[in-house]
């Protein structure tokens, strides 16, 4: 009796094992072989075998030269609850604008990489989350600047040196906006990151649309003589687009020039305390082109910028302090109504601590000084909505605390936060740029967020 239970139960044991391989596993001459060693040592019988090898998933790359297939995806469900209280807004007439109050899908990456051997690698990552051109203002620098393609690349290693890549990914520029989406410690970016990174504003107002996602060829490389030093440079589009960019007509700008990017920095460890440090660069010859505004001349207009920054961490604490600025050709609009070039800053802070392996706190402090470009608070802050009196606002600081708990580290995470901003010197009087005419306009900001990563 307790020989044909122990039987029954290693059966059981053995055709589980058997069924979660066949279930997680490509279907193989070596899952055959695993299921006819389990019918030798009794374990299961060769019906219970034939059954497991008839059910079982076939998932087999479309290329016999792939040797690793590998399935990634990122979902995250957020709630926001922005209010904007406009201190223009003094007559029924003009009245701040409703508060934001929803459930969005932030984020929902689904994603492949492949890996062909020999150093070969791609990776292809959708996200069906995003909303197409949206936001941006005037084309071609609409065109697929949010897209579905998140990242799309092909990738040959050099062991010891680095890694070439070809295809559609983030530039080296902005700390913040390279750290992955799963890892960020406030629930959205900066201010200040999303006014160079976001998607591009207009060549006299609103967001640069500087680094983030770009067509070309990388390079991120190490030095072997040195450890903890890396270096990094490419060859870009000079716009946000993965579109070719049609035959402009005569007089118009040719949105054909190149952007290139350099990067450089060191990190390390000392004793307990974990750090790093670098700078970014980037220079796009059309980065700020137009095809013949109103007022503005049709032109190729360049943006170049550099990114300095600095991560500690000891003991549950990281620190981050980043400096972002960049010079724009023809970049605003001045007092005579002519365009002249913009200098805009922008740095942000942000200090957390782990209080303990599923709990942190985390802050961030983000300024940003258009330098009479403006920027709208939705520009800023996502899905906050815009007064009704005037648009663009010159300067901005904003002031966030939350908490993450990390269920399962960054593959399962939920957080919560506050942030509260404050736009002054309000662009106005009918010529962009250079009349401050308006008062301030206070933001304050709900967000929570739950986050599957696999």
């Amino acid at each position: 009796m307790q020989f044909s239970l122990r039987r029954n139960l290693l059966s059981v044991a053995g055709l589980s094992t058997a069924l979660f391989l066949g279930a997680a596993v490509p279907a193989s001459a070596q899952d055959k072989g695993t299921l006819d060693l389990l019918v030798k040592k009794g374990i299961i019988t060769e019906a219970e075998a034939d059954g497991v090898a008839k059910s079982a998933a076939v998932v087999t790359p479309k290329d016999a030269a792939v040797k690793r297939l590998q399935f990634e995806g990122l979902l995250q469900t957020q709630y926001d609850w922005i209010s904007t209280d406009d201190r223009a807004a003094t007559t029924p007439a003009t009245p701040s604008p409703g508060a934001t109050n929803q459930f969005i899908l932030r984020r929902a990456y689904l994603g492949a990489m492949a890996d062909l051997g020999n150093g070969w690698a791609g990776e292809l990552v959708l996200d069906f989350a995003a909303t197409g051109p949206g936001q941006v203002s005037a084309p071609p620098q609409g065109q697929n600047t949010q897209n579905l393609f998140e990242k799309a690349i092909v990738t040959k290693r050099v062991d010891g040196w680095g890694l070439a890549t070809a295809g559609f990914q983030k530039v080296q520029f902005a700390f913040e906006e390279n750290t992955p989406n799963a890892e960020l410690k406030p629930i959205e970016r900066s201010l200040a990151t999303n006014y160079f990174t976001g998607p591009w504003g207009g060549a006299s107002t609103g967001r640069l649309g500087f680094g983030n996602k770009r067509t070309g060829l990388y390079w991120s490389g190490l030095v072997p003589a040195v450890d903890g030093l890396f270096y990094g440079f490419s060859v870009t589009n000079g716009i946000q687009s993965t579109t070719s960019f049609g035959n402009p007509a005569p007089g118009t700008a040719a949105y054909n020039e190149f952007a290139g990017w350099a990067n450089a920095g060191y990190g390390n460890n000392l004793g307990e305390l974990t750090y790093k440090f670098g700078l970014n660069f980037g220079y796009a010859g059309d980065a700020n082109s137009t095809s013949g505004a109103p007022g503005v001349p049709a032109q190729n207009n360049a943006i170049w910028g550099y990114n300095p920054y600095a991560t500690l961490t000891y003991d549950g604490l990281t620190f981050t302090a980043e400096f972002i600025q960049a010079e724009v050709d023809n970049g605003r609009v001045n007092g005579a109504g002519l365009t002249s070039r913009a200098v805009p800053y922008g740095f942000n802070l942000t200090p957390s601590y782990k209080i303990s392996d599923q709990w942190e706190v985390v802050g961030c402090y983000s300024f940003l000084s258009t330098n009479g470009r403006g920027e709208t608070i939705s520009q800023g802050l996502r899905n906050a909505p815009n007064p009704l009196v005037g648009g663009a606002f010159d300067t901005a600081w904003s002031l966030y605390g939350g908490v993450n708990y990390y269920i399962i580290g960054n593959d399962l995470k939920v957080s919560a936060g506050y942030e509260f901003a404050q736009y002054s010197d309000r662009l106005g009087g009918g010529i962009p740029g250079q009349l401050f005419t308006g008062p301030r306009a206070n933001v304050s900001v709900i967000r929570t967020r739950i986050q599957l990563l696999f």
